[in-house]
């Protein structure tokens, strides 16, 4: 997990409306800001520019990575435009057919790729996000598709967004949901997805989910249909329960 000394706010423009918003940001997650360019001792930087959040990531002075949620366009809007279907294996798992679009929550946001598929389906989608880095992302993200495009103010319409732990909200829970979906981080296999360089960025930036069985459980505490877990070909079930 990448340490908080590491991490600061920046800004990339001369626009006193986005340098304002770096301000702002930084306030809010208690972090500096820094105008000066990565260095090697900062190696991580929220950096707030006219096309939106991005998050980078430095090694020896040079950005390796460069993160930004984007419902819109790249890979989310060709998949919202290509294989937006009940029929694809995401919406079976979840239970999603004619006539019936239940209420989700996703109890392990990252990225907000899925819960924004589960949206565009029409269902109503609570996405649960504790790292404050990755729910800045995500509340970025979805405030441009907000104003983007007609259909896509209509799909973040239906997602709620929160930062919370989703074990102790689940717990607590005042309201039930009918599907809770997750997918959490698991260990690295050689030649996996994972190790894919957004995945391995994402695993260095929040760590692993060492919690997630005790997620689960509070999940099937709480949905009236089905939990749903996403893992790998070939992973053992999560917390040792069997589907």
């Amino acid at each position: 997990m990448a340490p908080v000394n590491s991490i600061a706010v920046s800004s990339t423009t001369d626009s006193p409306t986005i340098l304002q918003k770096a301000v702002d940001l930084a306030t809010k997650l208690g972090l500096p800001v820094e105008q000066s360019p990565l260095g090697s001792e900062q190696q991580w930087r929220l950096d707030c520019s006219p096309d939106g959040l991005h998050l980078l990531r430095s090694a020896n002075g040079r950005i390796t990575c460069r993160l930004i949620v984007d419902f819109v366009s790249g890979k989310n809007g060709f998949r919202h435009a290509h294989h937006c279907t009940v029929q694809q294996p995401l919406a079976r798992a979840l239970g999603i057919k004619r006539g019936h679009r239940p209420t989700v929550f996703d109890g392990t946001a990252g990225l907000g790729a899925d819960s924004w598929v589960v949206a565009s389906l029409g269902c109503p989608v609570t996405m649960c996000e504790r790292s404050p880095l990755l729910h800045a992302l995500l509340a970025d993200g979805l405030l441009r598709a907000a104003t983007a495009t007609a259909p896509a103010a209509a799909v973040s319409a239906r997602v709620r967004l929160m930062h919370a732990e989703a074990t102790a909200y689940l717990r607590n829970a005042q309201h039930s949901y009918q599907v809770i979906y997750l997918d959490p981080m698991y260990p690295v296999r050689q030649g996996s997805a994972l190790n894919s360089l957004v995945l391995r960025t994402l695993r260095d930036l929040v760590g692993d989910d060492h919690d997630s069985g005790e997620l689960l459980e509070a999940g099937l505490a709480v949905a009236t249909e089905r939990v749903v877990v996403k893992r790998p070909r070939g992973a053992p079930p999560l917390a040792g329960l069997m589907p």
